[in-house]
């Protein structure tokens, strides 16, 4: 019975995108259509350079330029949001938007177009919790499709518009530059607008610049970090012999510091909210709770030696009981005390090093109040109960 729900649900979603779909897709097709069948598309030899040849197309109407390449990008759109892609749904509602703003307040002629667009924006708005799939390949996909559509809206419309600005825009080279200009709002100045069409054209890049080009421009540095991140991640989990380090106490921290002069291998294990406790190049694993799967993580099978050094002797303990589970007595460990009314507890999981700070505190105290001498064997004779580290 719960089985058939679910199918049922699931078919249910899939109807919805694809009907969304095809809406989408039948819009873009209304408005590019009546566009390409209006102008008259001449490709006469008289014409001795792209710029004459592209304003003989007739393109008298400028808001034709962005209608035209938001049906397009709308016409691609369709795959994604069939797909359940969120950022396909992200993008369709911003191009919906603009498209209800052109075609109800701007160009009214075009009421019935805006109309569906507004339609179907409403219908994508009520709809947004079934475009929860992040594909990377998809989400890719929009964003590089939506960064071409606008690049070539804005350097062919800066072509056509090209004696409209001051200096005049004459080749595809200052074109491509006052485009990227203007998308990354940089505006140097040295090439300006002197019409109100001219005007109103180099603003839609602008707003075009700041949501898509922003938009897809972040993306591909995200997944550019991430793909960083796990080459980072993959070199981790190659790691052999190395030190684990399970918390971030000050004990922790200095025991990564005298491990990286001695120039061994190092992997922490800690809380999210302690990393900041580590320098930025410290090959950090997080986690929210200490256990198997975590530990796992800083591939402790191939690990020489595991330090145990949180400041709570619970979560210790669950870590101790974890690495018991994983390598059993095969690996070198060393475990702190912070209470030492758990001392007698703690013995009980027989770490090779059980270390109690306030005990060694106080007996080095008392050796120097009483005036006698400490060396690296007495200190050594207080810390250990064998000798386990061979470094």
């Amino acid at each position: 019975m719960k089985k058939n729900a679910i199918y049922k649900y699931i078919q249910n979603m899939t109807m919805i995108r694809t009907t969304l779909a095809l809406l989408i897709l039948l819009d873009g097709l209304l408005i590019i259509l009546p566009i390409l069948a209006s102008y008259n598309i001449n490709l006469s030899p008289q014409h001795h350079n792209f710029v004459d040849w592209l304003q003989s197309l007739g393109f008298i109407k400028l808001l034709d330029i962005p209608r035209f390449a938001i049906g397009v990008v709308l016409i691609i759109l369709a795959l994604p949001i069939y797909l359940g892609i969120r950022i396909g749904w992200v993008f369709s509602c911003f191009m919906l938007f603009v498209l209800v703003l052109i075609n109800l307040l701007l160009a009214r002629e075009n009421v019935l177009t805006g109309t569906l667009s507004l339609l179907i924006l409403i219908a994508l708005i009520a709809n947004w919790k079934i475009f929860h799939r992040h594909s990377l390949s998809g989400a890719g996909f929009v964003a590089f499709v939506s960064l071409i559509a606008l690049l070539g809206y804005s350097v062919f419309g800066s072509l056509y518009l090209g004696d409209q600005f001051q200096p005049h825009i004459t080749d595809i080279s200052s074109a491509f530059y006052f485009a990227l200009v203007c998308m990354t709002t940089v505006g140097f100045g040295d090439i300006v607008p002197i019409s109100v069409e001219a005007r109103l054209f180099t603003i839609s890049i602008v707003i075009l610049g700041i949501t898509i080009f922003t938009t897809s421009i972040v993306y591909f540095l995200g997944v550019f970090a991430k793909s960083t991140q796990e080459i980072v991640k993959k070199r981790l989990f190659r790691m052999k012999d190395h030190y684990v380090i399970v918390g971030a106490s000050p004990l922790a921290l200095n025991t990564y510091h005298g491990l990286k002069k001695r120039d061994l291998d190092v992997m922490v294990l800690c809380k999210e909210e302690h990393k900041n406790n580590y320098p930025d190049t410290a090959p950090v694993i997080t986690t929210s709770q200490i256990n198997k799967k975590s530990l796992n993580q800083v591939n402790l099978a191939d690990a020489k030696a595991l330090f145990i050094l949180g400041d709570s002797d619970a979560e210790n303990t669950i870590a101790m009981l974890a690495a018991k589970e994983i390598v059993g007595a095969n690996i070198k460990s060393v475990m702190v005390v912070n209470d030492d009314n758990n001392y007698e507890n703690l013995k009980l999981l027989h770490a090779d090093l059980l270390i109690s700070l306030s005990s060694l505190g106080s007996e080095v105290l008392i050796k120097m109040i009483f005036g006698e001498s400490i060396n690296s064997q007495i200190i050594e004779n207080i810390i250990f109960s064998n000798n386990i580290l061979d470094s």
